[in-house]
């Protein structure tokens, strides 16, 4: 079964709305966000052969190349990559001088058009640099960030549309993740993944239920071992005094006792006659207790 990342992003390059009608925006996103993104070198590396191909085909679809695009499959001992390159200089530039004249000073809520914009824009960052995981194990979003100074781009968008991003680091990448189921959710079907992000709602509510579930039962177990521990002490204080040595008013709840082993206290008082409270029970058994306290003192 495909990964929840790889999920994700064919949720996203299905939408063929974005592409339509807010190109620039994805486009910006998936490649500022991949590799590498300079006149020098410009190139995407993903696990996510879509997600490659789809690269490949946006950087000649934004303005006319001279050279050549390059898609090549390698296999480190991690597992299957793709790297996409830019393979002609003057490609490169006029690519990376496009986005310069349109966002010549990063992007903005209102730079982007607003909401659609915003999506559009985030959704070609995860498709970059983003990944999830399955929130079976636990709920985690994250964008690896190649490059220090795309840090405060995209925590800046995200806090204009309402998200709390949290940031840490690995080896040489600054990651801003996600944690919080909530916000996971909010966040990839503003991407463009709302059949995922009900699919993440549907699995916490289950595992919400069975954690209740475990803890009820494991509350009802801890009970039972209580009670049956009790249950013991009782009928070895019992067995140690002799029935027939008991006062009379606390035989009957002896002999109750020892024939009713695994009742708790309430089901034994409803069984006397008359039926005593569960408090009242218990201050008998106490009684029996120090009776027997008694025996083995020898006093």
């Amino acid at each position: 079964m495909p990964s929840f990342t790889t999920r994700a992003k064919d949720e996203i390059l299905s939408d063929k709305s974005v592409r339509q009608h807010y190109k620039n925006q994805q486009s910006y996103g998936i490649m500022v966000f991949s590799r590498e993104f300079s006149g020098e070198k410009m190139e995407m590396l993903t696990r996510e052969l879509r997600a490659a191909r789809y690269y490949s085909q946006l950087v000649q679809s934004v303005t006319p190349l001279g050279g050549t695009v390059t898609l090549r499959e390698e296999r480190p001992a991690g597992g299957t990559l793709y790297r996409v390159s830019v393979d002609d200089l003057s490609d490169r530039r006029s690519l990376h001088n496009y986005f310069a004249m349109l966002y010549p000073e990063g992007v903005t809520f209102d730079l982007l058009g607003g909401d659609s914009g915003v999506a559009a824009f985030l959704g070609g960052v995860f498709l970059a640099c983003g990944t999830l995981s399955d929130p079976e194990n636990k709920f985690h979003l994250e964008f690896a960030l190649h490059r220090e100074e795309l840090t405060p781009m995209l925590t800046g968008i995200l806090s204009e549309v309402g998200f709390q991003p949290l940031l840490s680091h690995r080896r040489s990448q600054t990651i801003v993740y996600f944690n919080e189921s909530s916000q996971i959710e909010d966040l990839l079907t503003l991407m463009g993944c709302p059949i995922l992000s009900m699919e993440m709602m549907t699995t916490k509510i289950i595992k919400e239920r069975r954690n209740a579930a475990n803890r009820a039962s494991n509350c009802d177990n801890a009970n039972i071992e209580r009670q049956s521990r009790a249950s013991e002490e009782q009928i070895e204080a019992i067995n140690l005094i002799g029935v027939d040595s008991l006062p009379e008013e606390l035989r009957e709840l002896a002999e109750v006792r020892l024939e009713n082993p695994y009742d708790s206290l309430r089901e034994l008082g409803a069984r006397l006659s008359p039926p005593l409270s569960r408090s009242g029970v218990n201050h008998r058994m106490e009684r029996i207790f120090a009776l027997a306290e008694r025996v083995k003192n020898g006093t």
